[in-house]
């Protein structure tokens, strides 16, 4: 790990704080920030910029620490370091760091909406860390109190300013340990001794790193293969071929480098996470081996750097043939790929496979209800025909627009009386003039078939959404077609089928071009009791309720209440039956809050307890009548879980 990064901020931001908290106020501080963040104002009349009378040090220090460039993070630090005289040189990585929100960066909020003590009580919680005295449940729980702070917020100012002792509680680290986070004290604890037991060797800044490569490996992202350097690698050495090894053990070693002899290792220092090892040999064959070819073994991806001559790879699953009268790789253990006919066919080879392995041609998002399926089947769509997204939903919502208009995407919705007919062809009556004639009806899913295999199409790609298609009679819908959606029956596939339709004389092939995504409500029918035909030729992807999308909502611990809300609901039911974090995605008000609870919430729940009032009263006890409650009254029943 130390040869990837040389976590080169850990001594800058504890010099901070410390300098910070002895030498500064919340008004000495001011002008300070407002030299190094010219850009961050406060408001005291919500809408009309002005300039800080008061900061604090957990705002100052998650500025420096914001989704924002490497390099003007470094900017940042050097004036900082110019202007509090810090001893610490300027730091050349961020490796390890969670970066915040930029949208809720601040723990301090604006002056029209903080409390009197607010920013006291943030400064007097640094101190408190600087002068070593362990964090109490009530100053955690004080803390959490404020508006806009959660548990992950206040987390990863600790682990910024104290990286060798506080561990974060980021998504990331949480995977990585096998917790599910909850926004209480207990669950600080909780993480902090968990970590240390489980990884004893590894100190928070390493854990965290570690924890964000395995989350945010190439081996999960999308690979490009215009954006990729690649490797020309050789597997013949030790006195055999280590390729079928390699490819096992998900690994590539320098022949060289495994004796020690480092005279690969200028080049094996530039490779990065993410390039392309091509496992090749270069030859000669036929009469008096006059014939130069080139075999390719294996194509992988590299996904972490273990020695500076051992690499882990991730290992295309696909299949490559030799290439006639080249042979430039003859000797070679490693070398960067020039521009020829080798690496133009190792990229189309490789853009196919991976476009499988990316974007499977058939997948459906399942999950309780709320928990942002449909909404993400817009942006796994338009990704699937871009290769790109949009971080903002309203450009990535506009451009799915652009693409449905085009033809490029349907959206349906199956039902109980939906049929093959409605879906792919039927005869359907049409009246004219008061007389009834049939005619040939073409379904959602023939028309965007017959569209993506026009030849002028082949290389574009088409999406078929099918929301709620668990609520549909599978095979009654589907037909022949549930055989020829699988991946290696479509056309030019190396198990290519097609069909007669039922009611036109033609041969019918599902194009390979051709996705789609299906929507499931676990609410409505568990995964367990899905088509099992439906379900060998889907990718199940699922989407789960997560608090940590949701914040406090004046005062209010709105996830901390989700989360225990959906635990009681686990143990009544089952998980399937959970209420998902979109119901509340938007709410920053308790009347919001209120009329998302009266007129969503609740009518789940009464559904999913219809008839056992005494279980409905369990899961929300602060509800005992038909009353709608109001105001701090409505906000104190909802506590009623909590405590």
């Amino acid at each position: 790990m130390s040869e990837q990064t040389s976590f080169t901020w850990l001594p800058f931001f504890n010099e901070m704080l410390t300098v910070i908290c002895n030498q500064y106020d919340p008004q000495t501080l001011v002008p300070i920030f407002k030299q190094i963040f010219p850009k961050q104002k406060d408001e005291e009349i919500q809408g009309i910029k002005t300039d800080f009378k008061e900061i604090d040090p957990l705002t100052f220090i998650a500025c420096f620490n914001r989704n924002e460039t490497k390099e003007n993070r470094i900017a940042f630090c050097k004036t900082a370091k110019e202007i509090l005289h810090l001893n610490a040189p300027v730091p050349a990585d961020f490796d390890g760091i969670p970066a915040f929100n930029n949208q809720k960066t601040w723990f301090l909020q604006y002056s029209y909406l903080r409390g009197k003590e607010d920013c006291t009580i943030l400064w007097n919680f640094a101190k408190q860390r600087v002068s070593s005295h362990p964090i109490t449940e009530e100053e955690m729980t004080q803390i959490l109190s404020l508006k806009q702070i959660g548990l992950v917020k206040i987390c990863s100012f600790l682990f910024i300013c104290f990286p060798t002792t506080y561990y974060p509680v980021d998504s990331n680290s949480c995977t990585f340990l096998g917790l599910q986070k909850e926004d209480t004290f207990t669950f600080f604890d909780q993480l902090q001794k968990v970590a240390k037991e489980k990884y004893p060797n590894l100190k928070p800044y390493e854990l965290s790193y570690r924890a964000w490569q395995q989350n945010n490996s190439p081996e999960h992202s999308p690979v490009t293969t215009d954006k990729n350097t690649f490797w020309a690698v050789n597997s013949i050495w030790g006195g055999h071929d280590q390729i079928e090894d390699f490819k096992n053990q998900e690994i590539w070693v320098d022949g060289w480098g495994n004796i020690n002899d480092k005279r690969d290792a200028l080049l094996l220092s530039q490779v990065q996470i993410g390039d392309i090892f091509v496992v090749l040999s270069s030859s000669t064959k036929g009469t008096g081996h006059n014939t130069p070819f080139t075999r390719i073994k294996a194509v992988g991806r590299v996904i972490a750097k273990n020695t500076w001559f051992s690499f882990s790879v991730k290992w295309i699953k696909t299949t490559f043939h030799d290439i006639a009268d080249i042979a430039p790789y003859r000797g070679i253990t490693i070398c960067k790929m020039k521009e020829d006919p080798i690496l133009d066919y190792v990229k189309g080879t490789l853009t196919k496979a991976l476009n499988a392995l990316v974007f499977p041609l058939n997948q459906i998002l399942y999950g309780p209800p709320g928990t942002g399926k449909t909404y993400h089947t817009i942006t796994k769509a338009v990704e699937i025909i871009d290769g790109q997204i949009s971080p903002d939903y309203t450009e990535a919502k506009k451009r799915f627009d652009e693409l449905k208009a085009k033809g490029q995407i349907k959206f349906i919705t199956f039902h109980q009386n939906y049929s093959y007919e409605d879906f792919m062809v039927g005869i359907r009556p049409d009246l004219q003039n008061g007389q009834i004639s049939y005619k040939l009806y073409e379904g959602p899913f023939k028309k965007i078939a017959d569209e993506a295999r026009k030849i002028e199409n082949k290389d574009k790609k088409y999406v078929l959404i099918i929301d709620e298609i668990n609520r549909g009679n599978i095979s009654k819908i589907f037909g022949e077609l549930i055989t020829l959606i699988e991946t290696d029956k479509r056309a030019g596939n190396k198990h290519a089928l097609s069909a007669p339709l039922l009611y036109q004389n033609e041969e019918f092939s599902v194009p390979n071009n051709l996705y789609i995504i299906g929507t499931m409500n676990t609410a409505d029918k568990s995964i367990a009791l899905v088509d099992i035909a439906l379900r060998r030729r889907f990718v199940f992807e699922e989407m789960m309720p997560n608090a940590a999308l949701l914040n406090k909502v004046e005062g209010f611990d709105l996830p901390n209440w989700f989360t225990k809300l959906n635990q009681k609901i686990t143990a009544e039911l089952d998980r399937d039956h959970q209420i998902g974090h979109s119901y509340f995605i938007g709410v920053e008000a308790i009347a919001d809050l209120q009329r998302a609870f009266y007129q969503c919430i609740l009518p789940l729940l009464k559904e999913y307890f219809y008839g056992s009032p005494e279980k409905l009263q369990e899961i929300i006890p602060g509800f005992t009548s038909e009353e709608k409650l109001e105001g701090e009254a409505f906000k104190t029943a909802l506590e009623c879980l909590i405590k």
